[in-house]
Order: C-alpha cells, then structure tokens, then sequence
C-alpha cells in the first residue's frame, strides 16, 4: 500500500522528516488553482523549491479543477479547459509525478439523457487523446459533486483499453454529495475495477470539510473492509493540510488497517 501526504511548502523540512521516517509519497496541491497557473515565475519558483528539497518517489499532482470542461458543447470553453488539463501535466511533469487527478465537473443536476450521454463520449475521445498525448503518466478523474458513480463507471469501462487511465475515489465526496443511504459502499463497488487513487479525509457526513481522518463521522470500518475486498491495490492520499493533522490521520489509518491485518 502507498499512502501519501500534501507537502507544506511552508514547513518543508518538517514535512520531508515526516515523509522520510514513514516512507511516504506526496501530492502536490500548489499548482491548481488559475492564480497559481496564471503566474510563470511563481510556478517556476515553487517547482524549484520542491526539487531542490528532495522528492520522495511516488509522486502525484492535482490538476486543474475549477469551472474545467473538456465536455463542453461551446468549443472556447473546451479549449480554455484544455490547456488548464495541459499546463497541470506539464507541472507534472516537471515535478516527475506519476499521477494527475482531475475532477469530473459535469453538472449533476444536469439529468437529459443527452447531457449525461454527451459528457460520457466527449469525455472517453477527449481522454484517450490525452492519454496518448501524455503516455508517461496516470491521469485520473474524481468523482466530485457525483451523485452516483454511474457515469464515472461508464466512462471507465468505456476506456478500459487505455493503459494509463483510470478513476480516483474521493470517499467523502461519496458520502457528502452521493444521493442515497450508504453511498461509500455503492461508490465503491461500483468503481472498484477501476480505482487506482483514493482520497481520504473526514466530514460530518453533510458537508466536505476535509477534517482529520478518524475525527468526524465517515465509517472508518466500512472503508477498511471494502479496501481489503475491492481496492487493495490502490494508493491512499491523506488529503488534509497540516502536519499534525496529517500525523493524526496516519495514526489512524495505520491502527485500522492492522486491527484487520492489512501492511500499510
């Protein structure tokens, strides 16, 4: 199992003793915001902070997310959200990342069947065009404001046969945005053939707070059990900010997962 943290640019030492002592990866969370991809010399300038601190060798990147939609019926709109797609895989490369997560943006509320049928194949040619584009690296999507895995599962099956892409799990958005009981669970066995990443934080089960992991109300217990049948090869991201919390959220993991005899 690889579990990886957030790197604190602002504390970069303590995060690389951190990352070193329980051999963890990191996924950089810097470079996706349009302020940060606007700005030349201040990517520059945070990419060279990152090398010149040491990288730890799994590696992910999250990409671009806001108002991003290569599914658009308007075609300036597909070429803006692509070259955000682009400038995040380049920051990828250049920081030698593995993965890039992006979200699946589509409108949920949106329910014509042509919409949902329309996001399904302009995603799966828009994909498997990346894919080939960028063959050195995973591109993923999450499942954001889903409310139920279906049109994540159907662009996944669609797109099998494509080496390097696939899905990443945010549980709490499961839970928080999926529509119905138990929501984790229906996620996860819906997705799980295609999982290769998950996100994990907590929430009080209404809104997506990204509390420390074990200190709101998710079902830790569940989440063990479905990794264990359905996911075990999947990488874990701690996707909380902060050191302690990120220790604490650790400490959790590492005490739930033994009590059921998974090697984190």
């Amino acid at each position: 199992m690889s579990i990886s943290i957030i790197p604190e640019i602002e504390d970069l030492q303590a995060c690389l003793d951190f990352t070193a002592q329980h051999h963890l990866g990191w996924e950089f969370n810097d470079f996706m915001y349009p302020d940060i991809l606007d700005n030349q010399a201040e990517m520059a300038r945070l990419i060279e902070i990152y090398r010149s601190g040491g990288l730890p060798p799994t590696r992910s990147l999250h990409g671009a997310f806001l108002d991003i939609a290569v599914h658009s019926s308007d075609s300036r709109i597909r070429k803006v959200s692509d070259e955000r797609v682009n400038e995040s895989i380049d920051v990828a490369n250049a920081l030698a990342c593995q993965k890039v997560i992006f979200h699946s943006n589509f409108i949920s509320n949106y329910t014509t069947q042509l919409y949902l049928d329309n996001w399904v194949s302009k995603n799966v040619k828009y994909w498997t065009a990346k894919s080939k584009q960028y063959p050195d690296v995973d591109l993923l999507i999450e499942n954001m404001f889903d409310m139920t895995p279906y049109l994540l599962q159907r662009l996944a099956e669609e797109m099998s046969e494509v080496p390097r892409f696939g899905i990443c799990l945010d549980y709490a958005h499961a839970e928080v945005f999926g529509n119905g009981t138990n929501s984790c669970n229906g996620f996860v066995r819906s997705l799980a053939p295609y999982v290769r990443h998950i996100h994990l934080n907590d929430c009080d089960l209404r809104h997506d707070l990204h509390l420390t992991i074990g200190e709101g109300m998710l079902n830790w217990d569940q989440f063990a059990e479905l990794y264990a049948e359905c996911m075990s090869g999947a990488s874990i991201l701690i996707e909380i900010n902060g050191l302690e919390q990120q220790k604490r959220s650790l400490d959790f993991l590492q005490e739930l997962f033994a009590r059921r005899g998974i090697t984190p």
